[in-house]
């Protein structure tokens, strides 16, 4: 054994390399696979599918600084979505619907509860806001854009302990600008370290419908919202992003669905400069800055894998090049030789035999002229 070792010391060390180096790769990878799922935000697309065949995309909209958008603008496309739709071929399975939308915006308001209060920013929301934002609820119930009344907010953990010292919060009232309002429940922060690292040190927030949000400023929901969201059936490729390019010409843009894929991962690589230049005066929301936060993340985790995969790699090709060279010269200077010697052998034996045969035909002829 100790001969064997010594004799191919080489090959151990560079096969041990190889293996922990693929250890390492694989390490990096894993961790990518976690980074990349961990985003629920990210995934509606793949929730509202479920089990149809249909494709979907998920794509999202920021608004610049001073060009919010109001109700009556996001009541507006909303519109042309099922046009667009039926004109791409797409029909919408009965009773049920090709698209789903979210939209929200942001103000800092002052919220009193039994046992204290604070400022915080609140959240307006519309849509199917947490739908596509999946907080886990710790008691109550969502609040959506179809509730009856709007006079319901939600808090996070933060916010119910400065306000009531409990969670179990459901039915109680808070007061926002000296109005009262229903706590309809209470929700869990993300927990994952993108979002985690976006909202930074968190002081609590509300969430509230999005015209309750804009009555308390004065407002009418002509302005406001910040940013819209949308999952539909996405036939060709960008399709659904091309409908809100369309719809917001000033907007920022994102297709959410396969960004945190490998080919996202190299998207942002090759793009990584761009990224570093701001074009708008976009305030991105953070469950957005959480997505380019990964989107970073993964890009590096990527880089490091590749890096941890050409020493394996180059050792796997060296050795499948070495293989065929041995085989080609097994092939050139042992076989093809013998193949050869072995061919002429047989090619000589038939022109001997028909060389005999011959001779054995003229003998005959000439046998026979002796006899005449």
């Amino acid at each position: 054994m100790r001969t064997w070792l010594r004799e191919h010391r080489r090959q151990v060390v560079w096969s041990l390399a190889a293996l922990a180096s693929a250890l390492v790769c694989a390490g990096f990878m894993l961790a990518y696979s976690h980074w990349a799922g961990a985003m629920e935000s990210q995934r509606m697309a793949e929730r509202f599918r479920g089990e149809s065949e249909t494709r979907f995309a998920q794509v999202s909209a920021f608004f610049p600084e001073g060009g919010s958008r109001g109700l009556e603008g996001i009541f507006r496309f909303r519109q042309t979505l099922d046009p667009a739709l039926a004109d791409a071929g797409v029909e919408a399975p009965e009773n049920g619907s090709l698209w789903r939308d979210a939209y929200s915006g942001s103000a800092s308001v002052t919220v009193s509860g039994n046992k204290g209060s604070a400022t915080v920013e609140a959240l307006g929301i519309g849509g199917d806001w947490f739908a596509f934002h999946p907080l886990r609820l710790r008691s109550g119930v969502y609040i959506t854009e179809d509730d009856l009344m709007h006079d319901g907010v939600l808090l996070d953990e933060v916010l119910a302990w400065q306000l009531f010292g409990g969670y179990e919060l459901a039915g109680m009232q808070v007061s926002i600008g000296g109005s009262p309002y229903v706590v309809a429940g209470v929700v869990a922060a993300e927990d994952d370290a993108a979002d985690k690292k976006a909202r930074g040190e968190v002081t609590g927030c509300l969430y509230m419908h999005f015209d309750a949000m804009s009555a308390l400023s004065g407002g009418d929901g002509s302005e406001g919202i910040e940013s819209y969201e949308l999952v539909c059936a996405d036939p060709i490729s960008g399709f659904a992003s091309g409908l809100l390019e369309a719809g917001f010409e000033d907007a920022v843009v994102v297709e959410n669905t396969g960004r945190f894929s490998l080919s996202g991962a190299l998207r942002v690589l090759w793009s990584l400069g761009e990224r570093a230049m701001s074009r708008s005066a976009v305030v991105f929301p953070y469950w957005e800055n959480a997505a380019r936060y990964t989107e970073t993340t993964l890009a590096v985790l990527l880089t490091a894998a590749i890096f941890f995969a050409l020493l394996p790699a180059g050792l796997v090709v060296f050795v499948c090049v070495r293989l065929l060279v041995r085989g080609w010269r097994k092939l050139r200077y042992e076989l093809l030789p013998s193949g050869w010697e072995r061919a002429s052998d047989a090619v000589r034996e038939r022109q001997r035999l028909a060389l005999l045969a011959k001779e054995k035909k003229r003998q005959k002829s000439f046998d026979k002229g002796e006899d005449m």
